[in-house]
């Protein structure tokens, strides 16, 4: 009897342990998940919003002035980009027919490269390519002597052109891998739901706050700020609390965050 006791004693004491073992991970592990999921918010939110401020920064090079009509910024910006590319002599002066209203803009001719550079992700792409290298002999105008060099077929004609050019000695023809960067296969458009703070998965209603200020100058300059209060923390299982973080803005192009 006293055996059947004490055995069924050790055997609550396991349970006790395991159960203390669980709720210990779970303390550690849950808050980890939770901070990923504030940082991934975070940074989705200063992502969209240095996207809008760079966005109002072509505005202006385009007009002299601010707006806080994402629809106009937006539809303005791509429009001009558009133009660019289907046009390279579009550039100056120039008139854009929008949405029932006219904007004279200015274009510089890189207007349209800058644009996709800014709003895309770069891309590094890989091609197999076939190439000539050449073993030739140069005149070495300070010792009097051949120089063996070896070069590729691009560079071979410049060689071949100069006049201390001697030889091709032997050449030979190999495959290779080339890298280019590209930002036009990932280009996004700017669009109405960057409008749209990221504060939680369940909080994605809220708006960036859009104002212009004036400077110690008397300029203008953008400002956005996030709507982020004390009310959008949540409750998580009970116990745990997400929290998204303070109110961040970026005024005149410098970042809030960036300052600390």
């Amino acid at each position: 009897m006293y055996q059947k006791f004490k055995d069924k004693k050790i055997g609550i004491l396991d349970w006790a342990i395991f159960i203390s073992i669980l709720i210990m991970a779970l303390m550690i592990f849950i808050p980890q998940f939770i901070w990923q999921e504030e940082d991934g918010f975070k940074n989705l939110r200063r992502e969209k919003m240095d996207i809008i401020s760079k966005a109002e920064d072509f505005y202006f090079e385009l007009t002299g002035e601010y707006t806080l009509d994402t629809n106009e910024l937006f539809s303005l910006v791509e429009s001009a980009t558009d133009s660019l590319i289907a046009d390279s002599l579009f550039t100056g002066n120039q008139t854009i027919y929008l949405n029932n209203k006219i904007y004279n803009v200015n274009l510089d001719s890189d207007f349209h490269i800058i644009v996709d550079t800014t709003f895309s992700s770069i891309e590094v792409l890989k091609y197999e390519v076939t190439d000539t290298i050449y073993t030739i002999s140069m005149l070495n105008s300070e010792t009097n002597f051949l120089d063996t060099l070896l070069v590729n077929s691009r560079l071979f004609n410049r060689y071949k052109s100069d006049e201390k050019f001697n030889e091709i000695i032997a050449f030979e023809s190999i495959d290779r891998l080339e890298k280019q960067s590209n930002y036009l296969r990932r280009r996004f458009h700017l669009s109405d739901d960057l409008i749209y703070c990221p504060i939680s998965e369940s909080n994605k209603n809220k708006k960036f706050i859009l104002n212009i200020e004036k400077n110690k100058d008397n300029d203008s300059v953008f400002k956005i700020t996030s709507p982020v209060t004390n009310e959008d923390k949540e409750l998580r299982y009970g116990i745990f609390r997400y929290n998204p973080g303070s109110e961040e803005y970026i005024l005149g192009g410098v970042k809030s965050w960036a300052e600390k």
